[in-house]
């Protein structure tokens, strides 16, 4: 199976590597940690990897969950990153986090419940609303 532009965008991370738009190049750093064979990989997604890194969001991967998050401004954002191949599950819109803090401010999440949270949003491909 291929690899989508976001497996390609992880893997670059992995490997400490940072990616940057700069008209149409993808300026790679630093250039030394990346293989031949990675490099070959990157030429191949070039232009999927541009248009990504047009996007705001962040990638973050979270020891607590053990799992890679997306965090975007606003559902159009959320449709690229799916579309790029982020599941939807682990993408949470600036509308969604507000909730989650709000909610933390409340009553704090423990690690069981935040995984918790994270499960039922997977299982159900929901969202997260006050």
């Amino acid at each position: 199976m291929m690899p989508t532009t976001i497996d390609v965008f992880q893997r670059a991370a992995q490997r400490g590597l940072r990616l940057k738009a700069v008209g149409s190049d993808l300026h790679v750093k630093p250039g030394s940690g990346c293989s031949l064979d990675f490099a070959e990989t990157l030429r191949e997604y070039k232009p999927c990897l541009l248009s990504l890194l047009q996007l705001h969001f962040v990638m973050v991967y979270s020891e607590r969950i053990g799992e890679t998050f997306f965090f975007c401004e606003d559902e159009d954002t959320k449709a690229a990153l799916v579309e790029a191949g982020a599941s939807e599950w682990s993408i949470y819109t600036k509308a969604e986090l507000r909730t989650l803090c709000a909610q933390n401010r409340i009553a704090p999440l423990s690690d069981t419940e935040l995984r918790k949270v994270y499960e039922l949003k997977r299982t159900f491909q929901g969202r997260i609303t006050r």
